[in-house]
């Protein structure tokens, strides 16, 4: 009695051990969609990096805000 439930727990386990390995691996994808990835610039003033999209440009040079673009055309 005690050997069937033993080959019967055996056997279920068996069952979901060769279903976990036959199921199709998911991949994990850490890519950002193409959306959201913005090129980076740099503030002519300060160095600081930031999204293109928040910049002000003139002349060719891009600044993190209207104060720096004030100060490097005073310069």
């Amino acid at each position: 009695m005690i050997f069937k439930w033993i080959f019967l727990i055996v056997f279920i386990l068996l069952v979901f051990w060769l279903l976990k390995r036959l199921k199709p691996k998911q991949k994990l994808s850490y890519d950002m969609p193409a959306e959201i990835v913005e090129d980076m610039v740099r503030c002519a003033y300060c160095g600081v990096h930031h999204p293109q999209s928040e910049s002000i440009s003139e002349n060719g040079q891009n600044f993190c805000c209207t104060r720096h673009q004030q100060l490097h055309l005073q310069h």
